[in-house]
């Protein structure tokens, strides 16, 4: 990937340290430091302008961003209360970013969803965590050079130039990805380590994701199924969800004229909203870290599906034909609440001292 020299890296992040203040939002965590290609960013519910999109713009908590078949970006996360940090990302990629900030810890999470990540983070402080989160799997960062790449049918593998990336699967297991072993998940298996030579491990890299690209496109359908039946089980759950948090519309509405105003309201009330909230946001909030993976994974392969993998049969009578005709019927309306639902936890957060939505009595919620 074609990268910034390490001097001119070095001057981003110290010019961004030296902005006033007022030059930069609450919400900034850091920049995009470059840009080729095309790069979508969906912030407050809605999709940036493709010339508000340039090398400079303000990387912001819970920005979801996607890169195009072409498109290559790297940002610089530049908080002061995190460990400064470089993010590479690879053409048709689809990741978000979300800071928390718990009475303890400045905790930042990178939400990969598709395609492939390279990170470079700096070693950390005592009450400082970096997260990356699939989803089935979360590695934790002790300051580390790694990179974590997903395939169309959703294998990943984690591999190390330097350090150690922790990596803990659903059921609890932990696998450690470090120089010279790489860590490998097939789509529904368990985690597994795998011996690389650190002299080959860009070509090791190549090679592990040519295999697996070719192995989806020798049986799409498989993928295919799997996603496609778990989709139509979560969606419903998912405008459930959704239709639950509108139940507060009113609230909602407020929230967002006052974000458009640039101020919150009183505590009273405050705390009142929040309450009614909550238990909305949380429900939401746990769907839709399933539910936007299988999207953008669907997304990913209907692409495939265009270039004329995967036709035939999903499940009785349901063919991939009919699935994503009706996928992409429902396509824009889907994305549309999904950036609400996460233009909601953050103005939450906002109001919440910077602690993201969650059920932890330590944060001063139920």
């Amino acid at each position: 990937m074609k990268t910034l020299g390490t001097v001119l890296l070095a001057l981003v992040l110290a010019g961004a340290a030296l902005l006033p203040a007022a030059a930069q939002s609450p919400e900034r965590i850091g920049e995009l430091a470059y840009l080729e290609g095309e790069l979508a960013v969906t912030r407050n519910n809605r999709s940036l302008a493709p010339e508000e999109v340039e090398i400079g713009l303000e990387v912001q908590n819970l920005d979801l961003l996607k890169t195009g078949p072409n498109g290559l970006a790297e940002l610089a996360l530049d908080d002061p209360r995190l460990p400064a940090s470089v993010i590479k990302v690879s053409p048709n990629t689809t990741f978000y970013l979300e800071l928390d900030s718990l009475s303890r810890e400045r905790r930042a999470t990178i939400g990969a969803i598709t395609g492939t990540l390279a990170l470079k983070v700096q070693k950390l402080g005592a009450d400082q965590r970096i997260n990356v989160s699939t989803e089935s799997t979360v590695m934790g960062v002790r300051g580390t050079s790694f990179e974590v790449a997903l395939s169309p049918s959703g294998d990943l593998l984690v591999s190390c130039s330097e350090g150690q990336v922790l990596c803990r699967d659903a059921e609890g297991r932990e696998l450690a990805a470090e120089p010279g072993e790489a860590v490998e998940q097939a789509a529904g298996e368990p985690l597994h380590k795998v011996r690389v030579a650190a002299s080959d491990l860009q070509q090791f890299r190549r090679d592990w994701y040519a295999r697996r690209l070719e192995l989806f496109k020798a049986n799409p359908l498989k993928a295919m199924r799997f996603y496609a039946l778990r989709y139509r089980a979560l969606r419903e759950r998912f405008l459930k969800a959704y239709a639950g948090l509108q139940r507060e519309k009113k609230i909602l509405q407020k929230w967002y004229q006052e974000d458009r105003q640039g101020r919150i309201g009183g505590r009273l009330e405050l705390s009142r909203e929040k309450k009614r909230l909550l238990g909305y946001i949380l429900q939401l909030r746990r769907i839709l870290f399933l539910f936007e993976r299988l999207y953008f994974r669907l997304a990913e392969l209907e692409d495939y599906y265009r270039q004329g993998y995967g036709q035939g049969t999903l499940e009785g009578p349901l063919t991939s034909r009919a699935f994503f005709e009706a996928f992409e019927r429902d396509r824009k309306e889907l994305a549309r609440r999904m950036a609400e639902a996460r233009y909601v936890v953050k103005l939450y957060a906002k109001r919440n001292e910077g602690a993201l939505p969650s059920d932890r009595g330590d944060e001063g919620e139920p």
